[in-house]
């Protein structure tokens, strides 16, 4: 009889240490039994853009029947965890358990930090737990920060602008020298008629003049003569 007693006790503590190490398997957070993917509203948070080593507020919904959230960031290209939660109750493999204690607000807030690898693709995931141990899933993705590249579009427009440059000058400085000539030939023109025009008149105002001096010599002589 000792013997069989000993047995069922060591049996007993086999089961108990069993048991504890189970309730500290690194999926204890994940303690609900069904999970559905939410129909409501889903997660929010301050930014959407991902930055290496920056702490992020995320928002998730909650209502009266809330008990708890467990929250995780996961690199999609490995599937493994990333970051640190802050402030959470209880920390299991690479994901976070907060309890809910007011959900008045209708959103519960954690703040998460991000590693300092920028080569990572990041989705948030959130796990709300209602008190009947049935969770409805939801997840965001954070963007990568896009790059300022210069439009190809918009440096064809500008090496055309050069090429069409000297052009534009040429035309601008041929006009203005075609303007400029017949300004100077049209002046020339002008001057030449009015010299012509005062010879003429100075010769129509002098010819009687020099016939009376011409007729008044005749005269003069003849009488001389004779």
């Amino acid at each position: 009889m000792t013997v069989l007693g000993s047995t069922l006790l060591s049996l007993c503590l086999g089961t108990l240490l069993i048991s504890a190490s189970s309730a500290d398997s690194p999926d204890r957070c994940m303690y609900f039994s069904t999970v559905f993917p939410t129909t409501g509203p889903g997660i929010k948070i301050n930014s959407n853009i991902y930055e290496s080593n920056r702490v992020y507020t995320i928002s998730v919904p909650v209502n009266n029947i809330t008990n708890s959230v467990v929250l995780q960031a996961v690199d999609t290209n490995n599937n493994s965890s990333i970051g640190f939660w802050d402030g959470a109750d209880q920390y299991c493999n690479g994901s976070a358990l907060y309890h809910v204690r007011d959900t008045r607000e209708g959103f519960f807030k954690a703040k998460w930090q991000s590693p300092h690898s920028m080569n990572i693709t990041v989705e948030i995931q959130a796990f709300v737990i209602n008190f009947y141990r049935v969770a409805t899933f939801s997840y965001l993705k954070l963007e990568k920060q896009a790059m300022i590249t210069s439009s190809p579009s918009m440096t064809s427009m500008t090496r055309q602008t050069m090429t069409q440059s000297p052009t534009t000058n040429r035309i601008q400085t041929t006009t203005r020298s075609s303007t400029t000539n017949r300004i100077l030939t049209t002046a020339q023109t002008t001057a030449s008629t009015l010299t012509t025009t005062k010879s003429f008149a100075n010769r129509i105002f002098l010819s009687p003049i020099t016939d009376a001096i011409q007729i008044l010599l005749v005269f003069l002589t003849s009488k001389l003569l004779f």
